[in-house]
């Protein structure tokens, strides 16, 4: 009794583990619709966060396609202000393909039919622009959220592209080029005008006295006029607004108008014309010039005093823009009857040595120039020897180059002729013992053919695997040049694959082109980088959702693989159990207390395993009844969602007054019944 009431007790306790069975055949059985509803409740997720991001873009495009009022967030947005927005963004798109630009004017009606034909209106210039979604006059009247989302953002595609995209791209550079302008203008701004110019202030590198001729001329007026920079000028330096050392010397030159000076100043420009002057004539004639120049103006500085300050220019320029009275010449001739002064005799004097001098130098160049001519024949005269010598050194070493094969062919020869004679000796020598010199030679000739014999066997034995290796060789050879003719025709068939995939290549290239210039051409979105990111945000949530939709499907896939384990165990416990409670129930060894008590667990075991399959179907069935509670709940909050309370209200609110305006209607055409007789 003890055993049977223990089997009775782990009989009764063994179903306390078949509640969890059912929970996950449950869920076994509703699993795809859970990822089902998993992908929705993300979707739903990902779209609510995303309504955000289109009511920025709604907002920020309205404002830069010139939208002046506020725009309210789409979930909160009335009709009035709905078709207002509507109606200014038709009203743009007329103006862009008509050119002709009006203010916009709107004013909401206050009736009930005026509002119905203005929505009506609207609704139709959607679906004659290519709204594919639905739109009706409800739509504008009473506006959902997603249905106005879904407009506003299909009208602001629609809007013309402003032309300052590329001056707000380009705002910094073009700034900087304005500044660069405008400083260019400030900077080469326009000069003052003549008389003024004339009269302000220049600077000079000519000392105060010789500017201050009198009278002025009109040339040197003209050129501190135009030439000389202002005083004032920036761009000067301290030091060239300020006489320099040269300015003073050369002002002490004009004072001091001693004959030792000028001679000393011609020396010097005639030493400078020497060095830097190749032509001996043209120094000759700058030398006299500067010369003749400096007594002319000695002499002038004598006969008039007032005339010492000599602009120094004219030291300087050029003998064909000098003037007449200064012109070069070669001599000065005194005039008749004078006596040659002390002064003229030592500028005398210095001209001679200074001559020559030059001569000397002339004839050093002149002896020079034909030293090196005889010095360059001299050289040509070598290098036609070397030349020679060269050919004769050639012609010598091709003759030693053929007496030394002469001579290795005689030695060969030599070799040759010794070695016969040494032969021919050996065999007079064995004429004196013929017979056994015969015998001696026989029996190495006998050992030479054995020898032979042996080395014909080795070299069989060589020869055979070499043999061997060059017929698999050949063989091998055959295979790959059977290979390489394969290779060759796939080579063939490549190449010819390659000039279809080349052509196919080149109409894709065009292809391409044609398409980038289209796309060149095409009008440029004021949010592609908002859209693009957009895009990109959509694209990572998408992986997203598939790495957890993913993730999910693992889940799944592990639970149902246990369920299936646990399914297979219980099935097999519960057909042991049956099994055992059978035969004990039906054997009659067993007292008819004890079979009673078997036959009694056998029907409460199979009243179990029914009662348990009818709580798997009652939660299967509730699990169903779940989902489509959830469908309704999505369904009722879309619904409600799209339809809300305030437009519940408005519409209320419009009904009411179409009836007192029906009402108003009616009793005017009562009224206006009555009056008619």
């Amino acid at each position: 009794m003890r055993g049977a009431a223990c089997e009775k007790k782990n009989l009764r306790m063994k179903p306390a583990s078949f509640p969890i069975a059912p929970a996950k055949s449950t869920r076994r059985e509703i699993s795809p619709e859970d990822v089902k509803n998993t992908e929705n409740f993300i979707d739903c997720t990902e779209i609510l966060t995303d309504m955000d991001e289109s009511d920025n873009l709604i907002s920020v495009t309205l404002k830069q396609s010139g939208w002046s009022g506020d725009v309210p967030p789409v979930a909160t947005i009335a009709a009035p202000e709905l078709v207002e927005l509507v109606s200014w963004g038709f009203a743009q798109i007329q103006e862009d393909e008509g050119g002709v630009k009006e203010p916009f004017k709107f004013d909401y009606p206050k009736g009930v039919a005026q509002r119905h034909r203005v929505a009506a209106a609207l609704a139709e210039q959607f679906k004659a622009m290519g709204y594919t979604g639905d739109c009706g006059y409800n739509h504008l009247l009473y506006p959902t959220e997603g249905d106005t989302r879904r407009m506003l953002l299909w009208l602001i595609q629609k809007l013309p592209k402003i032309e300052k995209e590329a001056n707000d791209v380009d705002t910094p550079r073009l700034q900087f080029r304005q500044r660069i302008h405008a400083s260019l203008l400030q900077w080469t701004a326009a000069a003052a005008p003549a008389t003024c110019v004339q009269r302000r202030a220049r600077t000079s590198m000519l000392p105060a006295t010789w500017l201050e001729t009198s009278p002025p001329t009109t040339a040197r007026r003209g050129y501190i006029a135009s030439q000389q920079p202002f005083t004032t000028n920036d761009k000067l330096c301290p030091a060239e607004k300020t006489r320099s050392l040269l300015e003073l010397n050369a002002l002490a030159l004009t004072s001091d108008t001693s004959q030792h000076v000028l001679l000393h100043a011609s020396e010097v420009c005639s030493s400078r014309a020497r060095f830097i002057t190749r032509d001996r004539w043209t120094q000759f004639d700058d030398r006299v010039s500067v010369d003749a120049t400096l007594r002319a103006a000695f002499d002038a500085a004598k006969l008039d005093a007032a005339s010492t300050a000599m602009p120094l220019a004219v030291l300087s320029t050029s003998p064909e823009s000098r003037p007449a009275s200064f012109a070069p010449m070669t001599r000065v001739a005194p005039p008749e009857g004078a006596m040659p002064s002390t002064d003229d005799g030592a500028t005398s004097t210095a001209r001679a040595a200074a001559d020559a001098a030059a001569d000397k130098h002339m004839r050093d160049l002149v002896a020079m120039e034909s030293e090196l001519a005889a010095l360059r024949e001299t050289c040509v005269a070598n290098e036609f020897k070397l030349r020679e010598y060269d050919a004769a050194t050639e012609d010598q070493e091709t003759l030693n180059r053929q007496i030394e094969a002469r001579l290795a062919t005689k030695t060969d020869d030599l070799r040759d002729v010794e070695q016969e004679v040494g032969i021919r000796q050996q065999t007079l020598d064995m004429l004196s013992d013929a017979s056994n010199n015969i015998a001696k030679l026989q029996a190495m000739c006998a050992t030479s053919a054995q020898r032979l014999v042996q080395l014909a066997e080795e070299w069989e034995g060589h020869r055979v695997p070499l043999i061997q290796q060059l017929e698999s060789h050949a063989a091998t050879q055959l295979h790959r040049q059977a290979h390489a003719k394969e290779l060759v025709q796939e080579m063939q068939v490549f190449r010819a694959d390659m000039k279809d995939m080349g052509d196919v290549y080149a109409q894709k290239q065009e292809q391409r082109q044609l398409l980038e210039r289209k796309y060149a051409s095409m009008t440029k979105g004021i949010n592609r980088s908002m859209y693009t990111l957009r895009i990109m945000d959509i694209i990572k949530q998408v992986h997203k959702q598939k790495a957890d939709i993913q993730k999910i499907v693992k889940d799944i896939r592990l639970v149902q693989k246990q369920i299936n384990i646990s399914s297979e165990k219980l099935k097999r416990s519960e057909a042991v159990a049956e099994e055992r409670l059978f035969h004990a129930a039906k054997d009659d060894k067993h007292r008819p207390e004890k079979k009673q008590m078997y036959v009694e667990c056998y029907r409460l075991f199979t009243t179990i395993r029914e009662l348990f399959d009818e709580l798997i179907a009652c939660v299967a069935e509730c699990g169903k009844r779940e989902n489509q509670s959830r469908d309704l709940e999505i369904w009722i909050a879309q619904m409600a969602h799209r339809v809300n309370m305030s437009n519940l209200d408005q519409i209320n609110h419009d009904m009411q007054q179409v009836k007192r305006e029906n009402q108003a209607l009616m009793q005017e055409i009562q009224a206006r019944t009555l009056e008619t007789p």
